[in-house]
């Protein structure tokens, strides 16, 4: 199963991060396989996990989009998530968000009834477990 990648620059606020969340596949199943959609009905609360690639972990508010048995999540970024250090890093390159452009692992968090909590991708040692986000700095911002 191929991840999801997020793709920004500095100060983005589109694309808008939408997911939909997949349960396990079947013992068995091809490696590429997604389990059937995660239904979120009883669902109290939805978040993004960011663990930055110098190990930095954000965690961001996610909202359900439309009915719950789509197990589709959005977050929409503001122009402050990825605000610029004043200094570069080592290489001289801009920091976006106090990290470093590259690639970031992501996962979403799903708060059900009595706290249960579920933590998405999900899959085994033959799966990819974390999307990604792909961030670098923009020329037109001066950074």
């Amino acid at each position: 199963m191929p991840s999801n990648v997020w793709l920004l620059k500095y100060r983005d606020t589109r694309p808008v991060l939408r997911v939909v969340l997949h349960d396990p596949a079947p013992a068995g199943s091809h490696p590429s396989a997604l389990g059937p959609v995660h239904n979120l009905t009883g669902s109290t609360s939805w978040h993004l996990h960011i663990k930055l690639a110098n190990g930095t972990r954000l965690t961001r508010p996610m909202s359900k989009v439309g009915a719950d048995v789509d197990g589709t999540l959005e977050y929409v970024p503001l122009p402050t998530d990825w605000d610029v250090p004043s200094n570069p890093d080592a290489d001289g390159a801009f920091q976006v968000g106090g990290f470093a452009k590259g690639e970031h692992d992501m996962e979403y968090e799903v708060i059900g009834p009595a706290n249960a909590r579920l933590t998405f991708p999900n899959g085994d040692e033959k799966k990819p477990v974390n999307d990604k986000m792909v961030t670098w700095t923009d020329i037109g911002q001066g950074t």
